[in-house]
């Protein structure tokens, strides 16, 4: 009988002593970060296999499958760290397919999303280009142009008035 009052009384501290954490709100906090950081973290776990499927799907040559995950991770895990990274994949599958206005809506998305930086540029380029080939050069000259009046990149600004150049030589030749 010892035992069991000794036992009582060992859960009726424990007892209270979690209700005094739980009135002074410190054991929510703590556990409420850790569970939103674990939840974070099986998120950003997620997003990286669903990332990686899409690859495989692209080097599988599985367009479709491949399209459907960059989709599908790009609709679940919208500020993901592998963004950029799905976006390429997903323009890659439309170079593939031959979807040349979906790649150049999906370039513009990726120099949307990151404007400042090589990589958002050079989309921002490919956009262009992918205009040149549906026809759509009213849309395209005036990429090439926003490139050069406001690129802080040579590279892409010289590839720019190349383009723009071709053009012009393009559109003399068929005025003849």
């Amino acid at each position: 009988m010892r035992q069991n009052s000794t036992d009582w009384q060992f859960w009726r501290r424990a007892l209270f002593a979690l209700g005094i954490l739980l009135s002074t709100g410190f054991l929510p906090l703590t556990a409420d970060r850790s569970v939103s950081q674990i939840f974070a973290n099986e998120r950003t776990k997620q997003g990286e296999i669903l990332y990686q499927k899409a690859k495989e799907f692209l080097e599988d040559r599985n367009h479709y499958q491949s399209v459907e995950s960059c989709k599908s991770f790009l609709l679940l895990y919208p500020s993901h760290p592998k963004t950029r990274e799905v976006r390429k994949v997903l323009s890659s599958n439309y170079r593939m397919t031959g979807d040349i206005l979906a790649l150049a809506e999906n370039e513009l998305k990726i120099y949307k999303e990151f404007p400042n930086t090589e990589e958002g540029l050079e989309s921002y380029l490919i956009s262009g280009k992918a205009y040149v080939r549906m026809g759509r050069e009213d849309k395209a000259y005036q990429i090439f142009q926003d490139i050069i009046k406001n690129t802080y990149s040579s590279k892409i600004a010289q590839e720019a008035e190349l383009e723009l150049t071709q053009m012009e030589i393009l559109g003399e030749s068929k005025n003849k």
